[in-house]
């Protein structure tokens, strides 16, 4: 969905160098507890700042084909909605329940779907010059069969695709969560700490929340996400 057209602004009343990538605040991550949401088209409501697979750049996967594996929910762990993912079947293959804050590729052979930062399109990038230590959240899951829900998160101060292992010079910290096979049928608190690559500065940050182990996502699989923070020391 779209990033806010007021981020930078909002970053340098906040004490944000944007500039130099010098932190005086702490940054977090745009509509993390999922409580609003707006309509992008006719029938398509995504969280703000979010984007789905209904917003690709893809032809092959855009608008009518790609299914809709995301909802607003009421089942909230605090505030009143968090959003709720799930693993589609769809053209003889499974899409993965997948949202993301930055820009995606998507394609039917996912082997050549991406997520990346394209600054030129406001809404499907996030402005981002912090080092915070770790990031933090609560689910719900309901996995079938060995499936695993996801949480990544990409600081970056250049291009990048996920996956794209061509990119990695430009990766400046980053962790990938996964979140196993067993069933949380209650919030389930997680938490795991950033490592840093490079001892300067990001200027985007890229958050993938997914229901389902990408290649391997199994249909059915579910999760529910809220309250997704940014923790500094």
């Amino acid at each position: 969905m779209r990033t806010l057209l007021f981020t930078i602004t909002l970053a340098v009343a906040a004490g944000w160098s944007v500039t130099s990538g010098t932190a005086f605040g702490q940054q977090q991550i745009s509509n993390g507890g999922f409580e609003a949401w707006e309509e992008i088209r006719s029938g398509v409501e995504e969280p703000v700042s979010w984007n789905s697979i209904k917003n690709t750049d893809g032809s092959g996967m855009n608008k009518s084909l790609a299914p809709t594996v995301w909802e607003r929910s009421e089942t909230a762990h605090s505030g009143k909605y968090s959003v709720r993912i799930t693993n589609k079947s769809v053209i003889g293959m499974v899409a993965n329940g997948m949202l993301t804050n930055c820009a995606i590729h998507g394609e039917k052979d996912k082997t050549k779907s991406y997520v990346y930062t394209d600054p030129s399109k406001p809404g499907f990038y996030a402005p981002f010059v912090s080092r915070p230590d770790s990031v933090a959240g609560w689910y719900i899951y309901t996995p079938e069969e060995n499936d695993s829900a996801m949480v990544v998160l990409l600081l970056h101060d250049g291009k990048v695709t996920l996956p794209g292992k061509n990119t990695k010079s430009n990766w400046v910290g980053g962790v990938k969560i996964m979140l196993g096979a067993t069933p949380h049928g209650t919030w389930k608190r997680f938490s795991a700490p950033i490592p840093y690559f490079k001892g300067s500065s990001p200027k985007y940050m890229i958050v993938v929340l997914s229901s389902g182990n990408r290649m391997k996502a199994v249909e059915g699989s579910t999760a529910y996400f809220d309250e997704l923070k940014l923790v500094y020391k």
